[in-house]
């Protein structure tokens, strides 16, 4: 019969279940964590935005130009609450600052449609 080393009495296999942490170093592994998944998303959601916003300016710019002649400029703003839901809305500039919306460009909008001459300046 073996004598068993004093540093592994009272061991028993079936309770070994892992190393144990401190609850420090498990926090911070968290943090790291989400600090690493935040670098990953961050510039995903950025990219996104900027894409959408150069394209919501173009589109505008076209319905502003088919729709109101008149106009000084285009606005595009995102808007949460915006008319028809989330998403770009597009406003044509008047001469003394006061904005109309003109359309609402959805969350990624796309190219504007065809204008027919009948409804230009509606």
């Amino acid at each position: 019969m073996s004598e068993t080393p004093s540093e592994l009495q009272g061991f028993d296999d079936d309770d070994a279940r892992g190393p144990v942490y401190g609850e420090r170093r498990r926090r911070a592994l968290r943090i790291t964590v989400l600090i690493a998944l935040g670098a990953l998303v961050l510039p995903l959601v950025l990219s996104i935005y900027g894409v959408a916003h150069s394209a919501a300016q173009r589109a505008c710019a076209v319905y502003v130009a088919q729709f109101d002649t008149d106009a000084a400029g285009a606005r595009v703003s995102f808007d949460l609450f915006g008319r028809g839901g989330a998403g770009w809305q597009c406003y044509a500039v008047g001469e003394g600052g006061s904005e109309i919306l003109i359309a609402g460009l959805g969350l990624l909008p796309g190219a504007p449609r065809p204008v027919d001459p009948d409804e230009r300046d509606a």
